[in-house]
């Protein structure tokens, strides 16, 4: 199935959580997820909380129920929806306000075809998405410095006019540099 995914994960997270209590990171986690759950439902389904860092699914059949394939019509509904939620969740944390950042977020989305399901043993499974796309949208975000959204060009393909700045990027995995999006709304973001 062609889906969108998402990976946003909060930078310098664990070096400063060694500075932490417990109980102040769990603070901090909740306020984090409960900014994403605001933005992302209900379009998105957030399919991991791991750690500092969301992984959400843009799944076409829950965002577009009347639609019977993934079209280019879809498609660029899709990325539409990604990126706004990109910016608003940005916004949510702090960006483009007065004041610093809640969190500093480094956000990497792509576009295209995964297996989405449940992976694993009868006794033990996990609803999820695997392929190409998820591990590279996966790899996009550490890429990205707080307040930076890396997104794939197959992605930037689908929304009209130009998006971000131009960027071959090396992913680990990767045998080739990646056709990236580089997308800094806010300035002083990075």
């Amino acid at each position: 199935l062609e889906i969108g995914v998402l990976f946003a994960d909060l930078r310098g997270f664990t070096s400063a959580s060694e500075r932490r209590t417990p109980a102040e990171v769990g603070t901090e986690l909740r306020r984090f997820y409960a900014h994403a759950e605001k933005v992302l439902f209900p379009e998105a389904l957030i399919d991991k909380l791991i750690g500092d860092e969301v992984m959400a699914l843009y799944v076409p059949p829950f965002m577009v129920p009347a639609s019977g394939e993934v079209d280019d019509r879809v498609r660029g509904h899709i990325a539409h929806v990604m990126l706004k939620h990109t910016r608003q969740l940005l916004e949510r944390a702090g960006y483009g306000s007065s004041g610093e950042p809640d969190f500093a977020i480094g956000i990497g989305l792509d576009f295209g075809e995964a297996f989405i399901g449940n992976i694993g043993d009868t006794a033990l499974h996990d609803f999820t998405a695997v392929g190409d796309v998820v591990n590279t949208a996966s790899r996009l975000q550490s890429h990205a410095a707080g307040g930076e959204v890396l997104l794939s060009a197959r992605l930037a393909r689908l929304v009209p006019g130009p998006v971000g700045v131009p960027e071959l990027v090396v992913l680990k995995g990767k045998q080739e540099p990646v056709d990236v999006r580089r997308v800094r709304w806010f300035a002083g973001s990075a």
